[in-house]
Formats: C-alpha cells, structure tokens, sequence
C-alpha cells in the first residue's frame, strides 16, 4: 500500500517558487502564490532551462505557421518546438498523483489562454504556452491557474477545491470504506459541478462487490476526473445550498426560511459571494449540531489560508 500524501503535490513553474530561473535570470516573486505555497508539497518546473537553455537566456517566441503553433528564439532563430514539446510529454509522464499546477502567466511555455503569439512578425493573439498546452491536452481533469487567475476569488476558490479534492481522493484509493467515506463528505462539492455524474458515481459505488474493488475504484477514478473538468456554475452550486439547506430547514421558524431562500436568490442574481452564502448556511449547521453536514468538505474544502 502506498503511503498517504501529507499535502497536495503540485507543480509550480520554477521562478514562482523562487528560482531566478526567468529568461533576464530573475524570479517571479508573487504574494498570493507565497500565501498558498505551505499548503502544498512543490514540484518545480521550467521547461525552457528543462531543454538546456542558458540563465539568462535571448526570449523565445510562439508564431503561428502553417496551421500550427511553434517556438522560436528570435535572435537565432531557433524553432525549440519539438525539444519543449518532447520535454513536456516526457516530464509530465514521470508525474505520479499531481493534484495541481501554477504555472508563469504569459509565458510562452507555461502561459494559460495568456501567451502572446506572433503571425507574420505581429501579435496575432493569445493562447496556451507549449507546456500549459500538454497539460490540458493529456490531463485535462487537472486544476491549472496561474498568478493572475489568482486574484479572480472565484478561480482562486475553484483551484483550492479541485486541488485537495484530488489529494483527498488519492488518499482514499486503498480500500472501499475510504472511497465511500471520500464519496460521502465530497457530496455536495460534487453536487455543484454535475448532479447526473455525481449519481454516476453514486451508482459505481452501489454496485461493488468484495471481490470487485479494483474495476469499482478504476470507473470511480475515471468518471471522477470527467466532473473535474468541468467548472462550478453558479445555478449547480445554488443547488448543493438549497439541498443542504433542505437538511435543516425543518428546526427553522418560518421568517428564517425565507430569509436563508433569499441569500440563496441573492447568490443566483450576483448579489452576494458563494463564501458568504455558505458562512450563513454553516451557522445553522454548527447551531443544530448536525453531524453529517459538519462532516461536508463543503463548509470547509481546504485549509484555511
């Protein structure tokens, strides 16, 4: 049996973890990505000093040519698309239970939807560096942001769920009572990404047999890596609060009911954050002393920060 995870392992572009691994050879010292770094166990990566580039090093570029992306080091002219693309395929093969990737915004390796990209020697547009590409091609159930993503607090949340829901679920693989147990705290935050794949996997579980763990574990594993590509919408999440809410509703005076229906209407309308809905729900939770619902990583889906 392998041995649990202490903390999520992560990948992390180099110079965001302190390596003055950037082309000019400085860091990209971030204080949101500081602040979240001590959650994780860190793996560092720079694709550009992985193939053998200098620190410091003349900038590459991604041009578009004949219907596909390539990257040139403009000052030698030097196409680097297969060696990074190799790289890339290579070093992410050798990666066992990521549950997570920060990479360098804008870079042409690492950047997410944000890399400059160049067509007949001017910006044509932006897309995904060679790196952050391979990802979303070969693990596209993988929480990706970068340090600007950071400080949209709906893709900062997002990122921190799906990150230790991951980590969760690999400490979890060893026999059906954790899954279960996994299945069970997780229901919610499943709940507000798909409700058809959450029954999905609801029904895997059901139909386990002793002698079965393995086929159970693998269709979990795979149906579960499909919901996490999707993102949370506000209409799914709505729906895991008025479920919760339906728990407790009946120890509620009737002017409480209407109040809780209204935040959750006001959270349907963008009038109020899903944090602040979820702290006046968990209020009533702590205050009835409902076992089953304080066990919900709902409430609480990472640590706090």
């Amino acid at each position: 049996m392998m041995p649990k995870q202490e903390k999520p392992k992560v990948l992390i572009s180099a110079c965001l973890n302190g390596l003055s691994y950037r082309y000019n050879g400085t860091e990209a010292n971030d204080e949101l990505v500081n602040k979240i770094k001590p959650l994780f166990e860190l793996v560092n990566v720079c694709p550009e000093v992985g193939i053998g580039l200098p620190i410091p090093r003349k900038p590459i570029r991604l041009h578009f040519e004949n219907n596909r992306f390539r990257v040139i080091q403009e000052e030698s002219n030097l196409d680097l698309t297969k060696k990074l693309e190799d790289f890339s395929q290579n070093f992410l093969k050798n990666l066992k239970d990521i549950c997570g990737c920060i990479l360098k915004a804008k870079s042409p390796s690492c950047g997410i939807a944000n890399a400059k990209f160049y067509k007949d020697n001017k910006i044509a547009g932006r897309t995904y560096g060679i790196f952050a590409r391979t990802i979303k091609e070969n693990l596209p159930y993988l929480p990706i942001i970068d340090e600007g993503r950071l400080r949209n607090k709906e893709l900062f949340w997002e990122f921190l769920v799906k990150t230790f829901l991951l980590f969760r679920f690999y400490n979890s693989k060893s026999d059906i009572k954790n899954l279960i147990e996994f299945h069970s705290k997780y229901k919610y935050i499943l709940m507000g990404l798909s409700q058809k794949y959450l029954k999905l996997l609801g029904q895997i579980l059901a139909k386990h047999t002793p002698k079965n763990f393995k086929e159970t574990l693998n269709n979990y594993e795979y149906y579960l890596k499909e919901i996490l590509k999707q993102s949370f919408r506000r209409p799914n999440l709505a729906n895991a609060l008025t479920h919760i809410f339906g728990h407790i509703s009946k120890y509620l005076s009737k002017k409480e009911k209407e109040n809780f229906l209204k935040i959750i209407e006001k959270y349907r309308k963008l009038k109020i954050d899903f944090p602040t809905a979820t702290e006046m729900l968990k209020i009533y939770v702590l205050r009835f002393e409902d076992s089953y619902l304080q066990s919900q990583y709902f409430f609480e889906p990472f640590p706090e920060i």
